[in-house]
């Protein structure tokens, strides 16, 4: 929160927009972009959502022209002196003209600029104009112009629409395209715009504060604070932190200091220090190790005229900060290799976690309930920590702020991506003014953990992902150093000594801190032994254990799947309806996505003949059905995507879980990717409206504290069950374990095991020998397991941690046939309770009335927000299930009027049923 006293205009609200030659004139929505105003306006009338509209000639026409945004404002009041134009976000090359004199020409969309205007501004009505160039047309003029190519991975996107050269500008690097989403481009005042005026010649122009550990004994609050003044005065400038911790505002002071200070002519950075001792404060701690204990900070300051005469408040500024070291540890271990994990108050973290993307095309759409809503599915699924990729922005201070009260620590990424970029001076010049714009707004959070140069930069130059930097990688590699180090870090370290820092990810680990010096390169037998990794395979059956890399630390990983498909139907006509369809194949910017989704599919499961020839099948020849059938095919396509990939990722999450147990001792996994910017296939565990995909379910049972997993090792037939933990404290208890052989029905009873495993570890507990057929029937058996904890267990969690069910033997596709029999869903009980002023919950029971399902999953008829106690598990015959969904409202008093009739429920029983859905005379 900022106060000032000085004076301030809001500048946000309603603008007059234009294009280049005025036969476009509408109001305009500031902070927005233009493509917004255009839609709201009804000139744009076209869902950019929806088919291909985001490539059509119409939506490209925008990206291309040059806009104009201008509106009036007045000055009253008394005289000024300074007159500062504070544009938080200009997206991207913006010349601005106050009374139409030409004040600043910007061409970075992740600056704060601080335009003077003191010349420019008077009393009475005053006109504020921005013109933005296409950012496209700027990018591909600056390649033209640079002494030689600099690669962008341009060359290697076909299938995303995109345009290229983006690697040449300070824009959000995904506007341009990726492989999860559409490329618009936009422009526009993105952020927030004001004019800030002096008071008696006096102007804060900035603030930013830290905390950083002394001793072990002391913590010190640091206050940064630019003032802008005409003549020499004093300052007393009052720092406190409130007594009142966790979020909760309190008028008395733990702690404070004040400090008077002398200002001269001129511009001056003043620097105010508040030492507190550590047992006087509690710690900020990541979810699951601790409470996340806050402390609001505030910061006055106060001018006088003359020394020793009453102070006038002429700013003020409160955040909450909390108290916690951190670091990335990276200690050489063994004969070959080093660690790679965090530490927070000197506590290893095993960080568990995924990536975070833009949550929409336009900053605008993506509103801080989306994220509060996003974020606290994190926390639902025992997340402690959330990457912010390179590719996207820098997020709001809601984000974060977010982020520091559900103790999700933040891998911070600035926004470079997948490419090498410029060097030149005023481009160097460019970036280190942005990253001290944005770590100096960002570094009180205390989620933020770690400041990372780049998304895969690095990989991208050392592997050779385009053959100029195999034909000249000396030169590349200077430039990487130059951007990384020389300015990125230099930069970052004039601000921020705080945190730790490393240039790219994935990384191949440390030599020396001091000098600063990276491995880059890595043998094939040192990967996963140093830095973190990044590990995609689309070829093999995701559920082989043996295809998985041992690593210290895994930062992504991912397998695609499709949107469900009522979300789909939004943005598809159903003649595309096919799981090969020119759309499907349009919309996933993942070259040969589409097939490998349908191989992946066909790895894990065995299909019913007539599904399998369908998907193979000449889309156009599933135009002969009647489209309802068409429907409930690509239903079941979306669906059995979304089962393989939450089957395979979750599989993999448990692989690196056991390996915080093995010599490799992993300690983080950070799957891809969170959310989603569109509907469309992607690799999100959540859809583009809020709704939890199968694999979010999974991933909250696979990063519990304690978590039981299965896995059979290459050329086995055996089962090997491990338990793994989280926390510091070791824990014992008996695990239990029973088999269905899905073919006859016939279930086991439960088998018990003692175990005790020691903190942070993981160790195998049970052998399970190669099952057996019965009555020489298919030899499938799905395994459910459980591990009930001892009383005296100082874990954290539930004192029952379950193990997802598994099937087995997993390197044959799983027979669908074998549950063709209707399971007869039965869903009773249901009852619906208003639990505050945002959220309410519906609990139920769901019964198998007459075979065992597989794979259920709820949805609701249309789209609600919220998320189910349990989802695509397996229920037994006869053995009732309770089921809770928790709501959030849309508003306060808007209670769904939900029943049973609204709730949908898909098995793989209902894939086999639907199967004869698909035979034409083609397809008989």
């Amino acid at each position: 929160m900022i106060k000032e006293a000085d004076r301030i205009i809001d500048l946000n609200g309603e603008w007059k927009l234009s294009n280049k030659d005025n036969t476009i004139r509408t109001t305009a929505n500031v902070p927005g972009q233009v493509h917004l105003d255009l839609i709201e306006a009804g000139i744009l009338e076209d869902d950019l959502y929806f088919g291909t509209n985001y490539v059509k000639e119409s939506s490209r026409a925008i990206i291309h022209d040059t806009w104009t945004l201008e509106r009036e404002f007045e000055i009253q009041g008394q005289n000024f002196d300074f007159a500062v134009l504070d544009c938080e976000g200009l997206d991207t090359f913006a010349t601005v003209f106050v009374n139409d004199i030409e004040i600043a020409q910007t061409e970075n969309q992740f600056r704060r600029y601080l335009l003077d205007v003191a010349n420019a501004v008077k009393h009475g009505q005053n006109t504020i104009r921005i013109r933005f160039e296409d950012a496209t047309q700027m990018a591909k003029d600056k390649a033209e112009k640079y002494p030689y190519y600099v690669p962008d991975m341009f060359n290697m996107s076909d299938a995303q629409h995109g345009f290229p050269r983006r690697n040449m500008i300070r824009k959000e690097q995904c506007s341009f395209s990726w492989d999860w989403g559409p490329a618009f481009a936009p422009c526009g005042i993105w952020r927030p715009i004001s004019l800030r005026l002096d008071k008696d010649g006096l102007l804060i122009s900035k603030w930013w504060g830290s905390s950083f550990h002394e001793d072990k004994k002391l913590w010190s609050i640091e206050i940064n604070i630019e003032t802008r003044s005409t003549h020499k005065q004093y300052l007393l400038v009052a720092v406190e932190i409130k007594n009142g911790k966790d979020q909760t505002p309190s008028d008395s002071a733990l702690a404070h200091t004040t400090k008077t200070l002398t200002v001269e002519s001129g511009t001056n950075l003043v620097t105010v220090k508040l030492e507190i001792s550590d047992d006087r404060v509690q710690r900020w701690w990541p979810r699951g190790f601790g409470a996340q204990h806050l402390y609001e900070v505030v910061a006055t300051v106060s001018a006088m005229r003359d020394y020793g005469k009453t102070p006038i408040v002429v700013g003020l500024r409160s955040f909450w900060l909390g108290f916690r070291t951190c670091s990335l540890v990276q200690e050489p271990v063994g004969e070959k290799g080093a660690t790679f994990h965090f530490e927070v108050n000197d506590v290893p973290i095993f960080a568990k976690g995924t990536n975070w993307i833009p949550g929409h095309v336009f900053d605008r759409l993506m509103t801080t309930d989306n994220k509060r809503y996003l974020l606290e599915s994190c926390a639902q699924a025992n997340m402690n920590m959330i990457r912010v990729w390179g590719g996207g922005r820098y997020e709001t201070e809601e984000f974060y702020s977010l982020c520091d009260r559900l103790g999700i620590m933040v891998w911070q990424e600035f926004m470079f991506a997948c490419a090498l970029c410029p060097v030149d001076k005023p481009f160097l010049e460019n970036v280190e003014l942005e990253v001290t714009d944005q770590v100096s707004r960002l570094m009180c959070h205390s989620s933020i953990v770690l400041w990372s140069g780049n998304n895969e930069n690095q990989e991208f130059m050392v592997k050779g992902w385009d053959k100029a930097t195999i034909q000249n990688p000396y030169l590349f590699a200077i430039d990487y150093y130059k951007l990384n180090v020389e300015t990125i870090l230099g930069a970052l370290s004039k601000v921020d000594k705080s945190r730790s820092f490393i240039s790219s990810s994935p990384s191949a680990g440390m030599i020396s801190c001091d000098p600063f010096t990276e491995r880059y390169v890595l043998e094939d037998s040192e990967r996963g032994l140093y830095g973190d990794i990044h590990f995609y395979d689309y070829k093999h059956n995701g559920l082989l254990a043996e295809h998985y890399p041992n690593s210290r630390f895994v930062s992504e990983y991912g397998a695609q799947s499709m949107p469900s498909f009522p979300l789909l139907r939004e943005v598809a006509p159903s003649r595309e309806w096919h799981p090969r369809s020119a759309l499907m194949v349009h919309r996933n910017h993942h070259g040969n996505g589409q097939q490998e989704m349908i191989q992946q599919i066909e790895l894990q499961f065995e299909l019913p003949p007539a599904l399998s020839k369908y998907y193979h099948a000449d889309p156009s020849l599933s135009l002969a059905l009647p489209e309802k059938n068409r429907g409930a095919l690509m239903d079941g396509f979306c669906y059995l995507t979304q089962c393989a990939q939450a089957r395979s990722i979750t599989a993999q999450t448990e692989h690196y879980r056991r390996g915080n147990g093995l010599p490799i001792h992993t300690m983080g996994a950070l799957y891809w990717q969170l959310n989603d910017i569109w509907p469309g296939p992607t690799w999100s565990s959540i859809e583009n409206n809020g709704n939890w995909k199968p694999l979010h379910y999974f991933m909250r049972n696979a990063f519990q504290d304690i978590v039981v997993t299965g896995f059979q090792p290459p050329k086995s037939q055996d089962v090997h069950i491990h338990v793994s933990v989280c926390s510091p404290e070791a824990v014992s208890g008996s695990l239990g374990y029973r088999t269905l052989h899905v073919a006859s029905g016939e279930l086991s009873d439960f088998n018990r095991v003692p175990f005790s495993i020691p903190g942070q570890g993981s160790k195998q507990v049970v052998v399970i020998p190669e099952l057996r057929s019965v009555g020489g029937k298919d030899p499938s058996f799905v395994i459910f397991a459980e591990a009930e904890l001892d009383a005296v267990s100082g874990a954290n969690g539930p004192s029952i941690a379950r193990m997802l069910p598994q099937i087995y033997p997993v390197e044959r596709p799983f027979p669908l046939s074998l549950l063709e029999q209707d399971p007869a869903l039965v869903v009773e009980d249901f009852v619906l309770t208003e639990k505050d002023l945002h959220a309410y919950e519906i609990q139920f029971t769901m019964t198998a009335t007459a075979a065992t399902a597989g794979f259920v999953v709820l949805r609701w008829i249309a789209h609600v927000q919220g998320w189910f106690s349990d989802n695509g598990f397996w229920l037994l015959k006869g053995e009732p299930k309770k089921i809770l969904f928790s709501g959030r409202k849309n508003h306060v008093h808007d209670m769904p009027a939900l029943t049973t009739d609204d709730l949908v429920l898909l098995s793989l029983s209902t894939v086999v049923r639907d199967a004869d859905l698909a035979r034409t005379a083609d397809n008989p």
